[in-house]
């Protein structure tokens, strides 16, 4: 029933820590307890000069070329642009500052560097190794070294240390031209990387994350993202996405010759892609700037892209095929709707150059919200566990679909949800259940309970934790309610005996790593969204979405 794009990923709610073995369901469920601080040691979190008021901070558009190596596999990247990145400089010294020195490993943590001057050259010059990340929890850290590029006879890449104390030091060079540092190495073959390491056993530790060979900061100027033009009320309008029939709300107006689409990308609300209207056809431009997040400047682009299927890579999180310039769309004026071709995917994406991308949609349709009765699509159970006394709760994730069985686009404002055990309807008390305002058979469908997070939603995704003990079934019935007249879905059941809490046994785990939205490995998550790749014994990968609530 699922069809590719769907299985790219399943939103999974949880915090879950890192250098672990696979987590079990229940440990995906709620927040464990909030781990052990990092150690002081040598991470630098905030530079002294910030915490003595005597600095400024320059904000630079990021580019990078390099090899992040994902699980057991080394993936050769040309550049990548988009991302945003910071310096830091002393006001009252030399003193610089450098945060996320590995573009694709997000850490937050800073290297020192000094303002230099050489053959009448600008530079920051950063003396190596340095730590970026200390735990004490697990005593494993991580480093920045120079490290040599070495290829064995099987085409495998890898890297050693530098040995030469004159050689382990990075320089970034000032570039007027962009107002900006570059950082390359003379030494093609030369690399910055990160190196896990053991903090009692210094010299230890092997290549296990990101290398770059050339790191480019920039001024980004001014970027300003399309919005709808003044006096313009724009509709209410559905996007909808892939064969799985996906969708979430958007705006739209129609203004002479022009299409502009707000809220297309969820990270973005409000801010518009415009395309251009020609007889029955609409062309959008790729490259349109969509908006900023603390970590990247994101674009909208297209692709004719082929899904490369997890049967002959192991992996579900990939396409393969060229940046297309522009999509071109039907339009139906009567009707109203913009459709684009099935083998044209739309993406969010970190830069212009290359796929590098924190959201995508398959072969979208655009069409207006028109308020009536609907009978909502059966829901679709994800994953689920049950009670279990030893920590209190069991809990489903299920997904509901915010669409009509005959394609209406439908409101979650008109939208609840019934939960069955055993066949009957139950009823969340205030008494069992605190975030509960009251005596719930029908929940909202964007109700969440806060702290207690007995109930979370992440779009159309919902996960529902309970305390209901000996049955042997539940199931699932979305509601939908237009002016008196309300409809429902079919009852979507589940056996909790069934394929043991939808976890498959699969292999020894190899390796746990998380990234963000834009596909930058985080060392250490924060509270956010990010992408969870598990690799296993044998080249097995799988891949959720996962969201951290605290630490």
């Amino acid at each position: 029933m699922k069809n590719y794009f769907y299985a790219f990923v399943v939103a999974i709610f949880a915090t879950t820590a890192m250098y672990a073995q696979d987590a079990s369901f229940a440990d995906l469920l709620k927040a464990p307890t909030e781990v052990s601080a990092y150690t002081e040691g040598d991470v630098i979190w905030e530079p002294p000069c910030v915490a003595a008021g005597e600095s400024i901070t320059y904000e630079y558009e990021l580019g990078c070329k390099g090899l992040d190596r994902v699980g057991l596999d080394d993936v050769l990247y040309d550049t990548q642009d988009g991302g945003r990145a910071y310096i830091v400089a002393s006001t009252t010294t030399n003193e610089y500052y450098i945060k996320n020195p590995l573009p694709r490993t997000m850490i937050g943590s800073y290297i020192k560097g000094e303002l230099i001057e050489k053959d009448n050259e600008k530079y920051i010059e950063c003396k190596l190794p340095q730590l970026l990340n200390a735990r004490e929890s697990t005593n494993a850290g991580v480093k920045i070294v120079v490290g040599k590029k070495i290829i064995n006879p099987d085409g495998m890449i890898f890297y050693e240390p530098v040995e030469n104390e004159e050689e382990k030091v990075v320089r970034y060079k000032y570039d007027e031209a962009t107002n900006g540092y570059i950082m390359e190495f003379d030494d093609p073959d030369k690399a910055l990387i990160a190196t896990y390491i053991y903090l009692d056993e210094e010299d230890d530790g092997l290549f296990a994350g990101a290398a770059v060979e050339r790191v480019i900061y920039k001024d980004p100027g001014e970027k300003v993202p399309v919005e709808f033009p003044d006096r313009v009320m724009p509709q209410d309008w559905g996007m909808i996405y892939s064969n799985d029939i996906r969708v979430h709300n958007i705006k739209c107006a129609i203004v002479g010759d022009k299409v502009y689409l707000g809220s297309v990308s969820p990270l973005f609300p409000g801010n518009c892609v415009v395309g251009t209207i020609n007889g029955d056809k609409v062309t959008f431009e790729s490259n349109q700037f969509i908006g900023a997040t603390d970590a990247t400047y994101e674009y909208l682009v297209f692709s004719k892209a082929r899904f490369i299927s997890s049967e002959e890579r192991g992996d579900v999180y990939d396409f393969e095929g060229e940046l297309l310039p522009s999509c071109e769309a039907t339009y139906d004026a009567v009707a109203k709707t913009i459709s684009c071709p099935m083998d044209v995917a739309w993406f969010c994406n970190v830069g212009t150059t290359s796929l590098y991308y924190s959201d995508f949609w398959v072969g979208p349709m655009f069409m207006p919200n028109v308020p009536g009765p609907a009978t909502p699509s059966d829901p679709e159970i994800i994953e689920w566990l049950a009670y279990e006394p030893a920590i209190g709760y069991g809990g489903f994730i299920v997904e509901l679909p915010l669409l009509g069985t005959n394609f209406e686009i439908l409101n979650p404002e008109n939208y609840t949800y019934i939960v069955y055990f055993d066949g009957e309807p139950f009823t969340f008390t205030p008494e069992e259940y605190p975030g509960v305002p009251e005596a719930m058979t029908e929940i909202p469908y964007n109700f969440q309970d806060g702290a207690v997070e007995d109930f979370r939603v992440d779009g159309t995704t919902h996960i529902v934790c309970f305390r209901a003990d000996g049955y042997e079934s539940f199931g699932v019935q979305g509601v939908y309610s237009f002016e008196g007249d309300v409809r429902k879905s079919n009852v979507i059941t589940q056996e909790f005996s069934s394929v043991a809490n939808n976890r498959i046994d699969y292999p020894e785990v190899k390796a746990i790593e998380f990234y963000d939205l834009s596909g930058r490995k985080v060392i250490e998550p924060e509270a956010g969204i990010y992408i969870k790749r598990i690799s296993f014994e044998g080249g097995k990968v799988i891949t959720e979405k996962v969201v951290v609530r605290r630490k």
